[in-house]
């Protein structure tokens, strides 16, 4: 079977492979998905084939694919694929969890994490300008056991709402308020966590 990878990457030459397609390159995805997830310039379509299906994706923020910070290029059978950095995939997962495929792929996805860049995912949530995003992943890097430091987490404080906001997808009357991050996030997901994470 063609790797999906690879053959999403050469679909459209200017795309970059994102969302839970970028974890699963990364090696942190909880489920393995057959569709491919790029994203690219133009608008937004499914392309299927009997091999492949992919969905085409345009970022909600400024996508440079020269940068270093948004983009890392990994061999794929002896081909380069470009793919979103994993800071830029976390952040574009929260901005979008529609496409880690809902909350709990998203959160034990992230489990899986054994550490990240602080600086550059500071950096990706600053560019987001998503306040509800901002303190969603600040509850997310407190209840994970990745040892960030004080100074990440203060600086996520400054960017996550003023008052509380309703966040990944949590309707009016439901979820919990975490107060520490000014967000109301699904009821579950502060109650009783998910594999590997603490609450």
């Amino acid at each position: 079977m063609a790797d999906k990878f690879l053959a999403a990457s050469r679909l459209r030459p200017d795309g970059v492979i994102g969302y839970h397609c970028a974890l699963e390159i990364h090696g942190y995805n909880y489920s393995e998905w057959h569709m491919a997830q790029v994203i690219a310039p133009g608008q937004p379509k499914l392309h299927v084939t009997p091999r492949i299906t992919c969905r085409f994706v345009v970022p909600r923020t400024p996508f440079d694919p020269s940068s270093k910070e948004d983009v890392v290029s990994i061999d794929r059978l002896g081909l380069e694929v470009k793919v979103t950095t994993l800071e830029r995939t976390i952040v574009d997962l929260f901005d979008r969890y529609d496409l880690a495929g809902g909350i709990d792929e998203l959160f034990n996805s992230l489990s899986l994490i054994n550490r990240i860049h602080e600086g550059r995912l500071v950096n990706q949530v600053r560019a987001l300008a998503n306040a509800s995003a901002a303190g969603a992943i600040g509850f997310w890097l407190e209840q994970a056991e990745l040892n960030v430091s004080h100074e990440t987490l203060d600086a996520l404080r400054t960017l996550a709402p003023k008052t509380l906001r309703y966040a990944l997808g949590t309707r009016r009357g439901e979820g919990r308020a975490v107060r520490a991050w000014r967000v109301i996030l699904p009821e579950r997901l502060v109650e009783q966590g998910f594999e590997g994470t603490q609450t």
